[in-house]
């Protein structure tokens, strides 16, 4: 691999976009300082108009200046971690960015102290126009807002917030012991990277083998795992009564601004659409003719092979911009700039000390997004790239639109600009290939990404669901318990009762191996962003959604709105059927066209 220096700059980002010397980042590092100084002189004085929007002012142009100081530090480091200068500035942007937001700490609780009828008062008020989210929030969460003397004694457990999965996470990662099986000769520990290499075998003992070896690992640990596990969800639950919410779930939709049913509409709406995911099974068993087929079978691979094209980052951009063509001429023009190595946007290649994978960062609010990648000329490099460039057309478009305080979109749909555009890409390859390998290829992959995303994830989310339910209900998390709700999850998804797919009990435990249950309520988001960027790529494509109310109602919102009213002005209504049943049809469809051409 290349050397940073070896590299040729055209293929590199361009961070000096942010700061163009070093007396830049130090009057931004000089700003950032004195407002922690100044802001809290204000405490005590929020209930005067003046003083408030003075003071809000001072600590959002201070937080605008912070993620603009972050991200320059951070987009340095990571094209090269061996270069210490990045690891100091690093350092000093997390110190002052401590300092500000303990500078800042007292807002939040003295403005929650004052009647809900000041609040809105100053929600209301002409001046206060780019905060009306920030007030949308206070008030939403007023009910659920303590004494300042009980909230100060709740902060100091945040420290341990996520102590359970930080234990999990060392655990799992560094002190668990594996087993090891004999592969091709060789005996291999069967751990976490062997696992995943060796689960899509195309050999049906080796997959067979490594299962029985790696969950036989987790069921000696199961005791330890379950306790872990049932405390994180203890604090969780906890927290959620002390701040008087009916429950963990009630907090979660809160916080997302959602009813309380719209998990359980969720969850009934793929519950509904679940024969198609059988019938894919069923296709699946027949092919591999596994009339057995088992858990064990579920990475196995139905279609062999892959796109035998090679996808160089030029060929990439061409495929990408074609894909876009059902979006706005302005849309085609700006993805076509930012992909462009010349505006610097990108940075491209891997190379040594450079971080891994691919992601985008958009929070530099008067900056482009940066992406990194690390291309290698394949169809994923192709897929990502597709990918990173919708979270950087979200935050062009945010940035570009909305004022700071309303510019940064939630986690809820952070992931649908990003899945559209990896949707758009593989509807085109399908449309224009005349490869039939590379056809199946890309069907099954799509299917795959459904499943994956929309089932399984929803599968977890069920389990998780009655979790929450039953340490709520004062009970404990055993491992038999857990292995009970698990296996039930997975015959339902994996259709048992059909004969679909046996469920080995040892495999039961597989919810020891997943990390997503400990961070509280998450994975349904998962299913949620595929959905609408599903809808919302089928609705643009053919023609029933116009570009332009995806863009303007969607990509331009930021956090304007709530996130599933964004969804909706932007076409999308996840609260009906609708979308739902399109999922279905769309995943029946490839579903149909991949069996013709097996």
């Amino acid at each position: 691999m290349k050397k940073r220096n070896e590299i040729d700059p055209k293929f590199m980002w361009k961070t000096e976009h942010m700061y163009e010397n070093e007396e830049a980042v130090q009057e931004d590092f000089l700003i950032v300082g004195n407002a922690a100084m100044e802001i809290p002189k204000f405490k005590g004085m929020l209930n005067d108009r003046d003083s408030l929007l003075a003071v809000l002012r001072m600590s959002t142009d201070a937080m605008r200046r912070m993620m603009k100081l972050e991200s320059y530090a951070a987009r340095n480091k990571d094209v090269d971690m061996t270069v210490g200068k990045w690891q100091e500035l690093g350092g000093m942007v997390e110190s002052v960015h401590t300092g500000l937001a303990s500078a800042s700490s007292f807002m939040e609780p003295e403005l929650l102290s004052y009647s809900g009828e000041l609040l809105r008062s100053f929600r209301d008020d002409p001046d206060f126009a780019v905060y009306t989210r920030y007030f949308d929030a206070l008030l939403r969460n007023k009910p659920h807002t303590l004494t300042d003397k009980e909230e100060a004694i709740l902060a100091q457990f945040g420290g341990i917030s996520m102590a359970e999965y930080e234990t999990y996470s060392t655990f799992a990662s560094t002190d668990m012991k594996f087993g090891k099986v004999e592969i091709n000769g060789e005996l291999v520990e069967i751990n976490m990277p062997a696992y995943a290499k060796y689960r899509i075998s195309d050999d049906r003992d080796i997959r067979k083998k490594v299962f029985d070896s790696f969950w036989t690992a987790y069921d000696g640990y199961k005791n330890s795992l379950a306790k872990m596990l049932h405390y994180q969800i203890k604090y969780y639950t906890t927290v959620t009564r002390i701040r008087n919410h009916h429950d963990a779930l009630a907090a979660e939709m809160n916080a997302n601004e959602l009813p309380y049913d719209f998990f359980y509409t969720l969850r009934d709406n793929i519950r509904a659409i679940l024969p198609s995911l059988h019938e894919y099974l069923a296709l699946k068993k027949q092919v591999l003719n596994i009339p057995d087929q088992g858990y064990h079978d579920v990475y196995a691979k139905m279609v062999t092979g892959a796109s035998n094209r090679k996808f160089e980052y030029d060929t990439a951009v061409k495929l990408i911009n074609e894909a876009m063509r059902p979006m706005t001429d302005e849309y085609r023009k700006v993805l076509a700039q930012s992909m462009d190595p010349a505006n610097g946007w990108v940075d491209i290649y891997p190379n040594q000390g450079k971080r891994s994978g691919a992601y985008m960062s958009g929070e530099a609010y008067d900056t482009h997004p940066f992406v990194l990648l690390n291309h290698i000329d394949d169809y994923n490099s192709a897929s990502t790239l597709a990918h990173e460039m919708g979270h950087a057309m979200h935050s062009y478009y945010s940035n570009g639109n909305q004022p700071f305080e309303k510019s940064q979109y939630t986690i809820f749909v952070a992931e649908v600009a990003s899945t559209f555009n990896e949707i758009m890409l593989i509807n085109h390859l399908l449309d224009t290939t005349e490869d039939k390998e590379e056809k199946k290829f890309l069907l099954n992959h799509f299917i795959e990404m459904i499943r994956s995303t929309v089932f399984r994830q929803m599968q977890f989310a069920e389990f998780e669901d009655e979790l929450y339910k039953k340490v709520e209900a004062g009970e404990a998390l055993t491992p038999d318990f857990l292995n009970d709700v698990y296996g039930n999850t997975l015959s339902r998804y994996y259709g048992e009762e059909y004969g679909l797919m046996i469920i080995d009990p040892l495999y039961k435990n597989e919810w020891a191996f997943v990390p997503h249950f400990y961070y509280n309520y998450y994975v349904y988001k998962y299913v949620v962003g595929f959905i609408g960027a599903l809808s919302l790529a089928e609705s643009v494509r053919n023609g029933t959604v116009p570009a332009s109310q995806y863009i303007d109602g969607f990509l331009k919102a930021g956090s304007s709105k709530p996130p599933v009213e964004i969804l909706k002005d932007a076409g999308v209504d996840m609260t009906s059927s609708a979308p739902y049943k399109l999922i279905e049809k769309v995943f029946i469809e490839k579903l149909k066209a991949l069996k013709e051409l097996l």
